[in-house]
């Protein structure tokens, strides 16, 4: 019988399931993207589906299904594993919640939370009625698990502490707050009390968290009250409804971003299922990373309230730097995009599809606000348009929205771009976000190292060719890699992850070659070359010992087989260049 490991290696592609995080591009026999662990313009990261591993030549890293989700979720083997065992649909041996991990029993918390906010609601009209109102229907209330918590201190922690958890396992998922009142009854009291509550998940789906609006209640708390930062909860690397939109967003390599809860689910409800929402938090640069990843079109719809605007401009400053092209949704009559979905779902969609680039919206606007004053639209043009203009990445778009500027100031674009190189310069000394770059450190490898390590792959990839050089291999190949060698000639499958991720390679670097064979004669010639340069390198050394110690008859013996190596290396030089 299969382990639950192989049982969903079995099950699990791992095309889908890196394509589900990131944008991948057929290359070949494999597919291809830019890297999410690190920092990289060009792809250099991998996914061999026949070998069922992924790795990234840029930073090293690499792996099975298991390692990935580990890596893109942040989370130890035994969580990821949960998260594939429940996409394969393979049933783990049920644990005793009073010993399995932390987050794990925190996930369990907040999920045992999550059901009794969706019981609440279901036996309470007035909030149902709200919803209603609204405009949610009550399937979606049901898909999307919205529940109601009523007020009090102590009904969601009571509830939780007579599931067995304890009062600072409540606290450390965010939904309880220690008492600062030394008469109070209870050292612990509820966080949300008379809300709908929307749980938040991260991107797997699982519940992490929850955003509660007051209902029915007078409060000096905010209207909105969300989970905390906790273990689980990030606020500024989770949105909302991410984890349903993400494949909607990687097909149409668009996704459209709202402010609250209600927008982004009665999007969803009309169809319109690449949506997500930032839950009053700041749309930040992580979010954005996360978003890159499967899209590079962003649709934005913010409120047209004075934070919103605020909100907006930033959002379109770090998209821009982030190299997304950037269209804004104008919701029709001032509306939130809830209200206009609840009033008329067309007209949604009718926003959405004739969403204009930012740099047009900004021109629009201008024109709307000062009409034909075309002094006022060019003085403020000079900070409410061009900077924006500034921040595109690419040449082309930045002519083309000077070009388009012009035509609206009815100006030369001479002097846009003046200014554009002024804002340039201020916006890299102050104004533009520093981007976050993650550190590769990549180990540095001697050339004989990389050419046996490209022998190495191409004996994995071409199993059972014989090239002719194997045996002259063994006294060619350095102590390190060795062991990986005799592994290989003698068919065993010792160093499985290593050679996998080293054929991998063989197969892109020679894929397109016409002869195989003369490819590795060529590898084995270089090896040789190295491995004598490698002896120079150690008798120079050691001729320097040598001669330091004064040992006379010792150092002739080396200098001898110094010139004797020379002469080999010179000999092996002149073959290779009369065989070009």
């Amino acid at each position: 019988m299969s382990s639950p490991v192989e049982e969903i290696k079995k099950r699990v592609d791992i095309v889908d399931l890196i394509g589900s995080y990131i944008r991948l591009s057929k290359a070949g026999a494999n597919f291809k993207a830019v890297c999410p662990f690190h920092n990289e313009k060009t792809p250099s990261f991998y996914v061999s589906p026949s070998r069922e591993i992924f790795h990234c030549f840029g930073c090293n890293a690499g792996g099975d299904v298991f390692r990935f989700v580990s890596m893109i979720e942040g989370v130890e083997f035994p969580e990821a594993l949960s998260i594939l065992a429940g996409r394969a649909g393979v049933v783990l041996k049920r644990e005793d919640p009073r010993i399995s991990g932390e987050r794990k029993r925190l996930l369990s918390l907040i999920d045992d939370a999550a059901k009794y906010f969706e019981s609440e609601l279901a036996g309470n009209g007035p909030a149902k009625e709200y919803l209603r109102t609204r405009g949610l229907k009550e399937g979606t209330v049901r898909s999307f698990r919205l529940g109601f918590v009523p007020d009090g201190w102590e009904n969601l922690f009571g509830h939780l502490s007579q599931k067995g958890y304890k009062p600072e396992e409540i606290a450390k998922a965010g939904l309880a707050l220690q008492s600062s009142n030394p008469n109070s009854g209870t050292k612990f009291y509820d966080r949300f009390r008379s809300r709908i509550m929307f749980p938040i998940s991260d991107s797997s789906g699982r519940v992490v968290g929850f955003s509660g609006r007051i209902f029915n209640k007078e409060t000096n708390e905010g209207k909105y009250i969300n989970t905390p930062n906790t273990v689980l909860y990030d606020k500024s690397k989770i949105l909302y409804l991410w984890d349903r939109a993400k494949n909607e967003a990687r097909k149409e390599n668009t996704c459209i971003v709202v402010e609250g809860q209600m927008d982004a689910l009665m999007s969803h409800q009309a169809g319109i299922t690449n949506t997500v929402a930032t839950s009053g938090t700041a749309f930040g640069s992580a979010h954005l990373s996360i978003i890159k990843r499967l899209a590079s079109k962003l649709l934005l719809a913010f409120d047209n309230d004075e934070a919103g605007e605020v909100a907006s401009k930033r959002a379109y400053e770090l998209a821009l730097d982030s190299g997304f092209e950037v269209h804004v949704i104008d919701v029709p009559e001032g509306k939130d995009p809830a209200e206009t979905l609840a009033f008329d779902p067309g007209l949604w969609s009718g926003a959405i599809k004739n969403a204009k680039p930012v740099i047009a919206f900004f021109l629009d606007n201008l024109e709307k606000k000062f009409g034909g004053d075309l002094h006022k639209i060019r003085t403020e043009a000079r900070t409410a348009v061009l900077p924006y203009i500034a921040r595109f990445s690419s040449e082309i778009e930045k002519a083309h929205w000077v070009q388009e500027t012009a035509k609206i100031l009815q100006l030369k674009e001479d002097p846009l771009w003046e200014e554009i190189k002024k804002i340039r310069v201020q916006g890299r000394a102050g104004d533009f976000s520093a981007k976050e770059t993650k550190v590769v450190d990549v180990e540095q490898k001697t050339r004989r190292h990389l050419v046996e390590e490209r022998i190495l792959g191409m004996l994995v990839w071409k199993t059972g060719t014989s090239f002719g050089v194997e045996a002259n291999l063994k006294d060619l190949f350095s102590k390190e890699n060795s062991l990986m060698l005799e592994a290989v000639l003698a068919g065993k499958s010792d160093f499985e992850t290593a050679l996998s991720k080293l054929a991998l390679e063989a197969e892109l670097l020679y894929g397109d070659a016409d002869n195989m064979e003369a490819e590795m004669k060529n590898l084995a010639s270089e090896l040789e070359r190295e491995t004598v340069r490698a002896k120079l390198e150690s008798l120079s050394e050691e001729i320097r010992k040598t001669e330091a110690a004064g040992e006379r008859a010792k150092l002739a013996e080396y200098l001898n087989e110094f010139q004797e190596t020379s002469r080999k290396l010179n000999y092996l030089w002149q073959e290779a260049k009369l065989k070009k």
